[in-house]
């Protein structure tokens, strides 16, 4: 997994989208830092519950990704300069 993957857009730039794709985008970005908790848990503990957690926190934040709708993907690519 690389920084890029889960950078998460600024809350403040979330406002512009309509409440239930702010919701989703909230939804992600916490999920992706319940990861980055895990994976800190498992590297210092090696405690492999901590791993199993983890991959249910990735698992969660691809079905939420998977899960957006049109108009929160072009409003993504248009904050990453992508074409829409």
């Amino acid at each position: 997994m690389t920084e890029s993957q889960f950078s998460p857009v600024p809350i403040e730039a979330v406002h512009a989208l309509p409440l239930i794709d702010q919701e989703r985008e909230l939804r992600i970005q916490a999920e992706g830092l319940l990861l980055r908790a895990e994976m800190l848990a498992w590297e210092r503990t090696g405690d492999f519950g901590a791993h199993g957690a983890a991959t249910k926190h990735c698992a969660r934040q691809s079905e939420l990704i998977k899960g957006r709708s049109e108009t929160a993907c072009a409003w993504l690519a248009a904050q990453k300069g992508l074409p829409a």
